[in-house]
């Protein structure tokens, strides 16, 4: 757990109690964050905005002045919200804000404990992401900014970062529209606009507004290329064409139980108390999928945390039984993962 400026945590919450009408749009956001939050004029602040120099503002880091008028480096700009903080997601190795995240935790270059560097995504890793194609790192160190757009987004999932091609994964929140859009891909339960327990995992839906496609692998192909693509294209493979089988797991367009012949089943999937998340079209979440929900679909967040969590590469171990946690439940590898949807390699009361 970084250390953080306990002051700036009044700045916070006070820009969440002032924070304007709610949207569907995620924070930073019109009022709900000023530039000056995160941009310096002159890299020379000693004091507060008022006419009698009171105030509370966020700190510069010792070794500016920053790029585009940053007041610290953006990953510690970041974190300084968006670690230890009552106000904001925590998304920094382990938090106490008393919900399971979604996306887990990040971890950094020299981590280690709990959060070492092979469990998720590690910030100032210069490491080439695994499947790029072509190659790609960020060469200052991996940033919050190559997945977050720092300004915001009206519509994207958790403000990611649109790229090139565009990919946006719209999202809807119960705050706003009130019920579940099924044109959007994802749906949040939110009590209220800033309530940063709306990133808890029991608060998501994730749809499937088109069967042919996920926008979560979408966007994770951005950097792992390799790894997602069309069944029966070159990058999964599978029934049809270029090959009989996968050569990769798909991340969409395959149903569990679709293929039959015992690849998986959702009488296997639906018996589990606990459950992975799969996409789904008519908006059912997981905990209550039955064996009636023939149209389910795994993808990214179904195997990983976004971030990562304790598990080395981010994995989820759901055996789908026990205690929720960001790991899984009692799960203790992959293989109980597996056969959340998967019957072979035998029987086991544990598995």
């Amino acid at each position: 757990m970084r250390r953080i400026w306990t002051s700036f945590a009044v700045l916070g919450s006070t820009i969440a109690l002032v924070a304007g009408t709610a949207f569907a749009g995620d924070y930073h956001r019109l009022q709900q964050l000023v530039c000056a939050d995160c941009h310096t004029m002159h890299y020379s602040q000693s004091h507060g905005a008022t006419p009698n120099g009171t105030g509370i503002f966020t700190p510069l880091g010792a070794a500016g002045p920053y790029e585009y008028l940053l007041r610290n480096d953006i990953n510690d700009l970041c974190l300084s919200c968006h670690d230890n903080q009552a106000f904001a997601p925590d998304v920094f190795e382990s938090h106490s804000n008393g919900y399971l995240r979604q996306a887990g935790a990040l971890n950094e270059v020299g981590g280690n404990g709990l959060y070492p560097n092979a469990t998720g995504h590690t910030l100032g890793s210069t490491a080439v992401a695994p499947g790029s194609s072509p190659a790609w790192s960020n060469p200052a160190g991996l940033e919050c900014a190559d997945c977050h757009n720092p300004h915001g987004s009206t519509t994207g999932y958790r403000n990611l970062r649109a790229g090139s091609p565009s990919v946006s994964i719209l999202y809807s929140r119960g705050d706003v529209e009130v019920t579940n859009d099924l044109t959007k891909w994802v749906f949040e339960d939110a009590s209220s606009g800033v309530t940063a327990n709306h990133y808890g995992q029991d608060h998501i839906t994730f749809n499937e507004p088109t069967a042919t496609a996920s926008q979560y692998a979408q966007f994770c192909k951005q950097c792992h290329t390799n790894f997602h693509g069309d069944v029966g294209g070159t990058e999964i493979g599978g029934i049809g064409s270029p090959a009989a089988e996968f050569h990769r797991h798909p991340a969409s367009t395959s149903n569990i139980g679709a293929l039959g012949g015992g690849h998986s089943s959702m009488a296997t999937f639906s018996a589990k108390v606990n459950q992975v998340q799969v996409m789904s079209p008519t908006g059912v979440r997981a905990g209550s999928y039955t064996a009636l929900n023939t149209d389910l679909t795994p993808s990214c967040m179904s195997c990983h945390k976004g971030h990562g969590n304790q598990n080395p590469f981010g994995l989820i171990f759901m055996l789908g039984s026990g205690p929720m946690t960001e790991q899984g439940d009692a799960g203790v590898d992959m293989r109980n993962s597996c056969r959340q949807c998967h019957r072979q390699g035998g029987t086991s009361t544990t598995w």
